[in-house]
This record gives C-alpha cells, structure tokens and sequence, in this order.
C-alpha cells in the first residue's frame, strides 16, 4: 500500500490544492494513503495563519487528505530548509509512509534530486560561501555557485516550489530514507502571483482579498466544503489577520535584550543589531522591517525572525529535531497509517492532548496556540485551552458540524 505524504499550510486550501491531491492519487493508484504535515498556527511567511490547525486540518480531510499531522511553529517558521527538514522529519517517522509528493515548475523527480545532492556538495556550500562575500543574498549566492556545475539550469532553484521541493530532497537524504520523491507539475497562478490563471490563484491572492474585505471572491476559489467551513470560522470570529496583532508583537521586541536578539532563528552577521536599532526608532512594525531589509536580508526571513522573538522561539529550538507527532485529522482510510504508526513510529503520536503534556516541545506550541489568538478581532474567539483538549477532526464529525 502506498501512504504519500505532503507538506502543506492551505491558507486557505483553495482549487489548486485540490489539483495536487488528485494528481497524486492517480499518480500513485487510488488506494493511496494522503498523509498531510500541516504548519499550524503561523506559517513560512512569517505570519499567522489565517484559520486555525483544526479548521484547515478540516478542510483538507473534506478534500481527500487521509490523515493529517501538525507541523510545530519552529518549523513552520524556519527557512525553507529548516521547514522542509521538520516536516520531512516528521513524515518519516511516522514510520509508514512511502512517498513524499510535492508541486514543481519545470522539474521532475530526478531533477529535483540532482539539485538536493549538488546543494549538499561541500563544495556548493563553500562557493556559496564565497559569492556572499559580495553582499548579494543567499539564494542569489548559491544559485552562482550552481552555476559553475550546471549552468542555465541553476536558474530553477529561482522557483519557489523547486526550492521546496530541493530542499525536502535534501532532507530525505541527510535521514538516508526509503521514502520516494513525487513531482507534479503545478497548475495555475504561480507562488505569490496576484491574479489567477486558469481558474486557479495563488493563497497570495485569496489572503490579500480576504484582507480587502473582498472575503466573497476568495472564497470562490475554495471548494464547496471549504467555503463552508471558512464562513463557519469567520462567523465564529477566528479569522487571524497579520495586522491585528502588529502592536502585539511590536511590544514583545521592545522589551528584548540584545542577547535574546541573538538568540532568535535568523540572526546572524550583525542582523539582531541592525533590526534592534530599527525597532526603536519605529512606532510600527512595518516600518522597522523595511528599514532592516537589504539585498541579503529579505522581508520573509525578517518577519519569521520577528515573530520567533513574539512567540520566545529561539534558535535552537527551531533547528531541533520534531520530538513528537500530533495528529489534527484522520479520516476511516487515515486509521490505517495510524495503526502502522503505532507499531513503527519513531516518535511519541499524540491522538489526545493529555499524551503530550510531559513534552516540552508539545508545551511550547500551546503557548503559541495562545498568543496565535491576539491576531483575531476578538481574543476570546478562541480558546487558548482547545490546544490541551481538542482530539482529532474525524470523518464523522466533519459531516456533523
């Protein structure tokens, strides 16, 4: 039987995440197994997500997603290698899963593969090292080290999604796994794009709309099921938007001492420095990232680096190893790998919350869970507390609510 993982955040799940479902089923034979690692309450971008784990763990199970884990904060918050090292990690321990299926441009399976073994090379690495001496930024400086080996080629690790997909190579090589690459080629709007193509937008687009109050055209992107459960959360007041928590997290970097700056995922080189100065002398948020931002030093790593410091991540939890595997969704055929996963999982599966409470990693999470609720209109939307109690969404309930 074949159990494929993807790594997802679905915020929202619209058309396109649909797609790849689909294609991966047909790819790997209808009987496959969808085993989805979802970030959970902020995501890569370095922003809250839009609707909770469980409402998009939801709306994945409604879509075809088997069984769906959570993919902790530190991760989730990392650059593209860190988040593609936890979640791979992740998957992999599950101890069942056979495949790893993920969207690309312009690359297949073995492509994909040569690139995460040129960019393991130690000598990409100290060319890499070489070309950032001269200020230019690391993915500009890596893809010049590529170069020297296979020239134009070097250009695809410019495509948001063959970075991903490198660097969840990249990590299926360093844990030496069994677990195969699937590639299918994304369809649609491309990463970020502001208008859709072919019927399907980029999450770029819906968000920005939603942001709008534009909420009726995003949501006709979403399958049906999802629109549902989108209008449900919103009607409930658990919409997070980036903004409403901007003053939140403005004031939890005021207070931070230089060293807890150093101590934050992404600090490197004199960076802490540089955004500290900034932060106090900006009374917005916005206004402190666009002064720190240079060539080097893009938005994205600056607000990821922003919001560990909102949420007291530090950078040696964020490159940690997952210590735990929390599971949000399971559908009837998702109870399968559960069932595999209890005999050959190399971590701790957690199907109640009261299973994680002597991991400190699972602790942490709920701190996040809870700080996750100051980005909605009303706080008491949401209950801090729904981490430690809340199961699993199952197939029968879905149909329920």
């Amino acid at each position: 039987m074949n159990i494929c993982g993807i790594v997802a955040e679905y915020n929202p799940f619209h058309r396109g995440h649909r797609y790849h479902l689909m294609r991966t089923r047909e790819k790997l034979g209808e009987d496959t197994l969808l085993v989805v690692c979802l970030s959970s309450y902020f995501v890569q971008r370095g922003e809250p997500a839009l609707l909770s784990p469980h409402a998009r763990a939801e709306m994945a199970l409604s879509q075809g997603a088997d069984l769906v884990l959570s993919l902790p904060a530190p991760y989730a918050l990392s650059s593209a290698e860190g988040f593609a090292r936890g979640a791979v990690g992740i998957l992999a321990a599950l101890g069942c899963v056979t495949h790893l299926s993920f969207g690309t441009e312009g690359a297949g399976e073995e492509k994909i593969m040569e690139l995460s073994r040129l960019l393991l090379d130690h000598e990409t690495a100290a060319n890499t090292l070489l070309h950032l001496k001269s200020g230019i930024s690391y993915a500009a400086a890596r893809e010049r080290a590529l170069y020297e080996k296979i020239k134009e080629e070097a250009a695809l690790l410019r495509l948001p999604n063959v970075i991903l997909a490198a660097e969840y190579g990249k990590a299926l090589l360093q844990l030496s796994s069994p677990i195969q690459p699937v590639a299918i080629p994304r369809k649609g709007a491309g990463h970020d794009a502001m208008q859709p193509e072919d019927g399907f937008p980029s999450a770029s687009f819906l968000r920005q709309k939603i942001a709008a109050g534009e909420t009726q055209e995003a949501l006709s992107y979403l399958p049906p099921e999802c629109q549902e459960i989108f209008r449900r959360e919103q009607k409930a007041g658990r919409l997070a938007l980036p903004a409403l928590g901007e003053k939140a997290i403005l004031g939890r970097l005021w207070s931070l001492s230089l060293p807890e700056f150093s101590a934050l995922s992404g600090a490197a080189e004199g960076l802490e420095h540089r955004f500290a100065r900034a932060l106090q002398k900006n009374q917005d948020l916005t206004g402190a990232l666009e002064e720190t931002k240079t060539r080097r030093y893009p938005l994205s790593r600056l607000r990821r680096m922003a919001l560990c410091g909102f949420l007291g991540l530090t950078k040696q939890e964020c490159q940690s190893s997952p210590s735990y595997i929390k599971v949000l969704a399971v559908g009837e055929k998702g109870r399968q790998a559960l069932a595999l996963s209890r005999k050959q999982a190399a971590l701790p599966v957690i199907t109640k919350p009261a299973q994680g409470k002597s991991i400190p990693a699972f602790q942490k999470e709920g701190d996040c869970a809870r700080l996750w609720s100051l980005f909605l209109k009303d706080p008491a939307a949401f209950s801090p507390g729904e981490y430690y109690e809340k199961g699993p969404v199952t197939e029968k309930e879905r149909k329920m609510s």
